[in-house]
């Protein structure tokens, strides 16, 4: 038994401390050198930008453009061809088609949940940019997912394929939207394309990411006993692994939705049209539009998800067997729902349904009169809600940020980097260390030490928050269905209302300061934590649990010395994903007073200042990388052991 000195938890305590130490006895006497600084990073990239677009203008761009161009050609087309399509057919008979298709394989509650769904975009008005945004949606969806759990797959059964993958997928969540918009509209041209190659960015990610958690969670002594009966790495593919992880598979395709509905309105600002138009220009002239953008957003993210959750289920080959006769059975019902398609769609044409919902019929007005006394309700110092927020604005920025804050820009800068070294050192290793090292290293070499210790404050409060309430909910919905089914509709709410949406109600009801956006990223980040965690717990194996349960461990000890242990490595990914999330609105934050890194980036995307941009960007990709290395624990030594 080793001494109690050599403990992990008290070594980084005692780092703090050293770090403690150092900020009360020099505080801001040491920041970061400017000789250490380069300066010109950001006169080289503007000069890039400029190449770039003088290359891709020129007559012979080369092969690299050329590919670039060619997939723009063939995605705004899909998107153009869908969109016409779903217009073409009318309201009437795309609502109809809808219905028609998810109750043949959903079932009747998801159909009720597709129709509920377009009843809503005709009530509210947003019929047309309803359909724009679901054709952008399912394109980019479909290609997310075609190239996503591929590469889940490989990362899943390789080791060296998920370190190879681990620091792409990072950076690709990790920089703010707003910082590749500009790359991208460079290569992709203002239009739907740009629009999906900017979701895809956001959502592949988490396709990977669960995927490979999800093969990487089946029990080592399956693949063995089917590689003993002969089976080669295909079948065992094929058989054993793909059926064993299909429960996680869902969650990454319901993942991969939520995530690339919350881009909708990013997108919208680089061609994406539909819904995220409406939300953009709301912001600036009508909140109240803004807000109803949002909740469409909303009710299409689980419509999607009810749909496709109901399909996955009722096609899954275990849960009913497949004789001849129902068989035949399942295919006249196809064919039936094919010729109820064809029909509904030519009687809707025929009647001389228009092609988008009339706007006389609607209720926008009077919803937007609602939501707009709501906002005015809330603004109102009087009113018993801003009497609640104000002080727990007040509270989170006077004890916790401002303290953290300045703890971390006034120690002296090569403590700082020392310590959090050692930290990752003692807490994931040699190479989580050193990287953590080269990180921060980066950040100061960016000029951005500063900026980037301010906004490492609200992330680190923020994913605090937003873990300790994921962990706690996450654990109670893995305990109960009830709780399960209650938080589910909570959680699709948070994850896919655009931050720029739900940031308003706070902006009105906290001070306009850093505590808006923190509280933006906690409610955009715990959703994900409780899903992850609650999937985590729920798939530990039962024999784990007997086990424990014939030794007579109550149900306490059982979460607190079974379950969460062996749902580590669920736990831990909802750690990163945690902080990658609060990371994606910090730029958000920026937006409304937060400063820090999130300043510079919307500072540069708005002036049109390309380097200072990237630069900032880069410095929040390090930020990210350290914190999660940080973080990250040695789950490795763990889940060998498990096996």
């Amino acid at each position: 038994m080793r001494p109690w000195w050599r403990g992990r938890t008290v070594q980084v305590a005692a780092l703090l401390a050293v770090m403690w130490l150092a900020y009360r006895a020099f505080g801001l006497e040491h920041p970061w050198p400017e000789r250490l600084e380069w300066n010109a990073l950001a006169g080289h990239l503007n000069d890039f930008q400029v190449w770039l677009l003088d290359r891709r203008a020129a007559d012979d761009a080369g092969l690299v453009f050329q590919v670039f161009d060619g997939f723009r050609v063939l995605v705004d087309d899909l998107v153009t061809w869908l969109t016409d399509l779903l217009l073409w057919a009318t309201w009437a008979g795309t609502a109809a088609a809808g219905t028609l298709v998810v109750l043949r394989f959903g079932g009747y509650r998801a159909a009720l949940v597709i129709a509920a769904a377009f009843a809503c975009f005709a009530a509210m008005g947003l019929w047309e940019q309803s359909v724009q945004t679901l054709a952008l949606m399912l394109t980019a969806v479909a290609l997310s997912l075609l190239v996503g759990m591929p590469l889940g797959v490989l990362a899943g059964r390789s080791p060296r394929v998920d370190r190879t993958l681990t620091p792409v997928l990072d950076a690709m969540q990790i920089v703010p939207a707003f910082a590749y918009l500009m790359p991208v509209v460079i290569l992709f041209s203002v239009g739907p394309a740009a629009a999906v190659v900017s979701t895809m960015i956001y959502a592949i990610p988490p396709a990977v990411r669960i995927t490979a958690l999800g093969i990487r969670g089946v029990q080592p002594n399956t693949v063995e006993a089917a590689q003993a009966l002969g089976a080669t790495r295909v079948q065992v593919l094929r058989k054993v692994q793909l059926p064993l992880a299909r429960r996680l598979l869902l969650l990454a395709v319901n993942q991969t939705i939520l995530f690339a509905l919350s881009m909708v309105v990013i997108a919208g600002l680089i061609g994406g049209r539909g819904l995220g138009d409406v939300v953009t220009n709301g912001l600036y002239s009508n909140p109240a539009l803004a807000i109803l953008g949002g909740f469409a957003i909303v009710i299409m993210a689980i419509a999607l998800d009810r749909s496709t959750e109901a399909i996955a289920n009722r096609t899954d080959p275990a849960r009913r067997h497949l004789t001849d006769t129902l068989r035949r059975r399942l295919r006249l019902a196809t064919l039936a729902t094919a010729g109820g398609v064809v029909a509904a769609v030519a009687i809707a044409r025929a009647a001389g349904a228009a092609d988008v919902y009339p706007e006389e019929h609607t209720a926008q007005e009077w919803l937007l009169a609602r939501i707009q006394s709501v906002l005015d309700f809330v603004q109102d110092p009087t009113s018993w809600v801003f009497s609640l927020t104000e002080p727990v604005g007040t509270f989170l920025l006077v004890h916790l940020l401002q303290p953290l804050r300045a703890f971390l820009v006034e120690t002296p800068w090569f403590v700082t980097v020392a310590c959090l070294t050692l930290i990752a050192l003692v807490l994931s290793g040699r190479r989580a260390g050193l990287t953590v090292l080269a990180m921060l290293a980066g950040i100061g070499v960016l000029g951005e030490w500063e900026a980037a210790m301010d906004t490492a404050s609200q992330v680190v409060v923020a994913t605090v928050l937003a873990v300790a309430i994921g962990l706690v909910l996450g654990t109670f919905a893995a305990e109960s269905r009830t709780v399960s089914r209650l938080l589910r509709p909570v959680n699709d709410v948070l994850q896919t209302l655009p931050q720029l949406v739900y940031i308003i109600p706070f902006i009105y009801l906290m001070p306009v300061s850093i505590v808006p956006g923190v509280v933006a990223g906690v409610l955009y980040a715990f959703p994900v934590v409780v899903r992850l965690v609650e999937r985590g717990v729920r798939d530990v194996a039962p024999e784990s649990v007997e086990a424990a349960s014939a030794y007579g461990a109550t149900r306490r000890q059982l979460l607190a010395k079974v379950k969460i242990p062996l749902a580590g490595d669920a736990i831990m990914l909802g750690v990163n994903q945690g902080i990658i999330m609060v990371l994606a609105v910090v730029v958000i934050g920026g937006l409304v007073g937060s400063g820090g890194l999130g300043y510079e980036v919307a500072e540069g995307l708005q002036r049109n200042e390309f380097g200072q941009g990237v630069i900032a960007s880069l410095a929040i990709l390090g930020l990210g990388i350290a914190l999660d290395r940080v973080t990250r624990g040695r789950r490795a030594p763990r889940r060998q052991g498990a096996g």
